[in-house]
């Protein structure tokens, strides 16, 4: 398939999902609890409208204020059930319960009723709570305000006591926030260090088999070229993702906990060899506790890192007893990162044909996920988002397999997200990460064996495009008012022009074939180099020899001449 083919097809694949994205109407406003002086209230709620045929006030200011009239133990399906309840003004909002007639139904007997607003409240054991339905046609007909509120809410109203009066509004919708920069430049930052550490440990490597090398020149070179990974195991693994997010959707109170148990272990390993590092060199102590003195432990354990993995693991156990606090983002935050990094420096995979294939295969099941799966669900709702959200169940857990951001802005509608967090997936950092560290391995050992003086071009080039796929991603979820798949923008901006770069050096063979390939050629230079470098000290020598054969002649020439004379 030829480069514009695969452009092409990604295009439509973007604007596939804008479609998708601008079908599903969301629409959040606010209902205040009017206070008798008129002064703004502390009481605020979440509410429902459909936006696409109403309009709300965009301020408290330029609301009315309406009268609350407490009919929550009717359906107000029928113009009948009204009566015994007398609507004093036209200056009232009537609460009815959810039931089993549409919601534009609701509101036209409501306007018959001469109220001036209805606000339907949902079921007690509601999840989330609906958007009101409805055609251009049937919202043409209604001259009232029609919203939803849910049922704890609307239970905390009615109990404050006395006359409540209320406004609605709905607040311009927040596009931007400042945690967004934040979440660009924090998993930039991630998959460079995760990169750099990769190019790191092969540094070391290159330096240490040139020292074996150098040592015994018939000893044969061992190198760890990464996972043993085949296209048969990258579809293995890609059903097994797949499979794990379907039993989160489906059994989601079961396998929160699951997870929440492997975060736990998995983070504070994590943060422990993120830190061993600079741990040995801060306090290196040598010293080996005997076997069989620590319980299992089958091999001699290092005291030094002994000290060091207590508190690791006690954080990682100190965050899953307290990640209901206000703040246990921080820890899951400080988990995640070590988690990432760690993963993106050891997962090495062998070959930019292995890379290339996984990425395009997480991508399509990234937007399959988030935009497809809506079709499917009963709700409307993508897989994706059901899952990182915390799922349908009632365990009110959340995956930690997610960045927490905290929102910097003070909209008011903040308070109808679910949480007041903004949320990035792990695998958005470790997947592109691995191209990452792909690229900067291949860089040193390009570099070490003389194929090219660069130092970090591959490199430079995939985490310049990450930062940008990020920027696009900001800017599509500013644009769209939606979560968005973040590797539909990740994947191109660091795969395409990875290839683009390696075409241009002519490079894009040894890329495609993998690490094998590049020391192989590597190996290759260095030896023709030596070799090169012989035949010079093999002529040199020869000169040299020429050059003490003729002086010797000379000076026997000079004694014959001096016997003569």
């Amino acid at each position: 398939m030829s480069a514009t083919k695969l452009i092409s097809a990604y295009i439509l694949l973007l604007l596939v999902s804008v479609f998708f994205q601008r079908t599903h109407a969301v629409g959040n406003a606010i209902l205040e609890v009017v206070s008798d002086s008129g002064q703004p209230s502390t009481d605020k709620y979440c509410i429902q409208y459909n936006d696409q045929y109403q309009q709300l006030p965009k301020t408290l200011e330029n609301a009315s204020p309406l009268n609350l009239k407490d009919l929550s133990d009717i359906e107000g399906c029928d113009l009948s059930e009204y009566r015994g309840h007398q609507i004093s003004s036209h200056h009232t909002l009537v609460a009815v319960m959810r039931g089993n007639c549409s919601f534009t139904l609701k509101a036209l007997i409501a306007e018959a009723a001469s109220a001036r607003a209805v606000l339907v409240v949902d079921y007690a054991n509601s999840s989330l709570t609906p958007l009101p339905g409805g055609n251009k046609t049937e919202y043409g007909a209604l001259n009232i305000t029609l919203a939803v509120i849910s049922w704890h809410d609307y239970q905390t109203i009615i109990h404050s006591g006395g006359q409540v009066r209320v406004s609605l509004y709905a607040p311009s919708r927040p596009r931007w926030d400042a945690n967004m920069m934040f979440i660009i430049f924090a998993s930039t930052l991630l998959v460079m260090f995760g990169g750099v550490w990769a190019a790191y440990s092969e540094e070391q490597a290159w330096k240490q088999r040139s020292k074996v090398r150098a040592s015994s020149i018939d000893t044969e070179e061992s190198e760890e070229e990464g996972l043993p990974f085949t296209v048969c195991g990258v579809l293995i693994w890609f059903a097994f993702i797949c499979t794990t997010i379907l039993l989160l959707y489906f059994f989601y109170d079961y396998m929160v906990y699951v997870f929440i148990a492997l975060f736990c272990i998995v983070g504070a390993h994590s943060l422990y060899r993120c830190l061993l590092p600079l741990w040995t060199r801060i306090m290196p102590i040598n010293y080996d506790i005997p076997l069989n003195r620590l319980p299992c432990f089958k091999s001699k354990a290092n005291l030094g890192s002994l000290i060091l993995l207590m508190p690791c693991l006690t954080l990682g156990i100190f965050w899953a007893v307290e990640r209901h606090a206000s703040y246990a983002w921080v820890l899951q935050d400080i988990l995640g990162a070590c988690f990432c990094v760690y993963l993106i420096q050891n997962l090495r995979l062998p070959s930019l044909k292995i890379i290339s294939i996984l990425l395009v295969m997480l991508l399509l099941y990234d937007v399959f996920f988030v935009f497809i799966t809506p079709l499917l669900t009963s709700d409307g709702e993508s897989v994706m988002v059901s899952v990182a959200t915390g799922g349908k169940g009632g365990s009110k857990e959340s995956l930690p397999m997610v960045f927490l951001i905290p929102l910097f802005g003070d909209s008011p509608l903040y308070m109808c997200r679910e949480r007041s967090y903004s949320l990035l997936g792990f695998g958005d950092v470790i997947i592109p990460g691995l191209l990452v560290a792909y690229n900067a391995v291949c860089d040193v050992r390009l570099r070490r064996g003389g194929i090219h003086n660069g130092r970090t071009l591959y490199f430079i080039v995939a985490v310049a495009g990450y930062l940008i796929g990020m920027v696009l991603c900001m800017v599509s979820l500013m644009l769209m008012e939606s979560g968005q798949p973040a590797l539909l923008y990740l994947v191109p901006c660091t795969l395409i022009p990875t290839v683009a770069m390696a075409l241009c050096r002519k490079e894009l063979g040894l890329l495609y074939r993998g690490h094998s390939r590049i020391s192989a050629d590597s190996q290759d230079t260095v030896e023709s180099q030596v070799g090169a470098g012989h035949v010079q000290e093999g002529r040199a020598e020869e000169e040299e020899d020429e050059d003490e054969n003729g002086i010797r002649a000379n000076e026997h020439l000079e004694e014959q001449m001096n016997l003569i004379s």
